[in-house]
C-alpha cells in the first residue's frame, strides 16, 4: 500500500515556479497558450542498500503549450527563454535544498534537469506548439 501521494507532492512543488503562466496539470496538457503539465515517465529503483533503503529515480517530463510564430518576430526565442528559466529554477531549488518532501520515510537527494535545453516536441495546425524537457527527482526510500 502506498503511504504518500508522491505525484501530488511533486505537482504542488512544481507549481511554486514563479515563471509559470498557469497552474500545472498532472498527466494532461491542453493546447491553449501557457498551459503546462507534468508527465511522469518512470520511477526506477537504482540500487537497494543492505539496510533495505532504496535509491530511486523519479523521471518526469515538464511540458507546455505556447504559440508558435512563422515570422521574424522574437516569439519563439522568448518561449524558449521562458522554459530555460524553468530549468534554471529547478537548478536553483536543488542548490538551495528546496526539494519536494515525501515525508519521514524518504530522504530527498536531488532534482536535476536531464537536458541542457527544452525542445520543440510537437506543432499543431492552430499555430501552437508543445515544448518539453525531462527532469529527475532522486531520493532514498528508507
Amino acid at each position: 500500500m502506498l503511504s504518500v501521494n508522491k505525484d501530488q507532492i511533486l505537482l504542488e512543488w512544481c507549481n511554486k515556479n514563479p515563471f509559470l503562466q498557469n497552474i500545472i496539470l498532472f498527466n494532461f496538457l491542453g493546447e491553449n497558450n501557457g498551459q503546462t503539465a507534468i508527465i511522469p515517465i518512470s520511477e526506477t529503483v537504482v540500487s537497494e542498500n543492505i539496510d533495505r533503503s532504496k535509491l530511486i529515480n523519479y523521471d518526469f517530463m515538464w511540458q507546455a503549450s505556447f504559440e508558435l510564430s512563422s515570422n521574424t518576430d522574437n516569439l519563439n526565442t522568448e518561449t524558449l527563454f521562458d522554459m530555460r528559466q524553468w530549468q534554471e529554477w529547478i537548478e536553483e531549488q536543488n542548490d538551495s535544498g528546496d526539494l519536494p518532501d515525501f515525508g519521514d520515510n524518504y530522504c530527498m537527494l536531488d532534482i536535476v534537469n536531464l537536458s541542457e535545453m527544452p525542445n520543440l516536441a510537437q506543432t499543431y495546425n492552430n499555430s501552437m506548439a508543445k515544448y518539453q524537457f525531462p527532469a529527475r527527482l532522486i531520493y532514498l526510500k528508507l
